[in-house]
């Protein structure tokens, strides 16, 4: 069997400048995540299955316990001045939730989880907090669902220009965390079959 070229892809790169929201508006719908970290572009492959059941199991959890003020959606954009990313659930406010064309920005958000996967290890654990910190993004949840203790949700909350960790949920563990709002985290429901209701 032979690998068969059914769509001719040509990504421009910007020259002499950093990447944009606009530049990104230009890339493919080819499944992949294309975010912008300090104007240079990353490209993640596209998520396992694994991971975007965790990912919607979130959004529900979260979505549960949400106060009138707050929606909950997946992969939507922020844009952070250099930097543009593509988080895998963000809390922002209902107020904005309705509305079309463009990126939110830092003001709009009140939380940003990511799973983390392996290609994504360094941009999760490192990098995206980073970048949201800078950018004013008030809380940051880290969930990881491979590797000894996990499932494990660990919650962070801006500090001044940095987050500073509040609670660490391990598997097994029940905790009601605070930020954005109170909700109650169980990991293991994070990952294999649905509990029977």
């Amino acid at each position: 069997m032979t690998a068969e070229l059914t769509e001719d892809v040509t990504l421009r790169m910007p020259r002499w400048r950093d990447w944009t929201y606009a530049d990104l508006q230009d890339l493919p719908d080819d499944g992949r995540r294309y975010e912008i970290v300090d104007g240079s572009l990353h490209v993640s492959p596209s998520p396992s299955r694994p991971h975007q059941v965790a990912a919607g199991r979130l959004r529900d959890m979260l979505l549960r316990s949400a106060p009138e003020h707050a929606e909950v959606v997946e992969t939507v954009d922020i844009d952070l001045g250099p930097s543009v990313v593509e988080p895998d659930v963000v809390v922002m406010d209902a107020s904005v939730a309705h509305t079309h064309g463009g990126p939110l920005t830092a003001r709009h958000v009140l939380l940003v989880v990511e799973v983390v996967s392996p290609s994504s290890r360094r941009m999760d654990r490192l990098v995206k907090p980073s970048v949201l910190a800078e950018g004013g993004v008030p809380a940051y949840w880290r969930v990881e669902i491979d590797g000894p203790g996990t499932p494990m949700v660990a919650v962070y909350a801006l500090d001044g220009d940095a987050y500073r960790e509040v609670v660490m949920v391990h598997a097994g563990e029940i905790a009601t965390v605070e930020v954005p709002y109170p909700v109650e985290v169980r990991p293991a429901n994070l990952i294999g079959p649905r509990a029977p209701r």
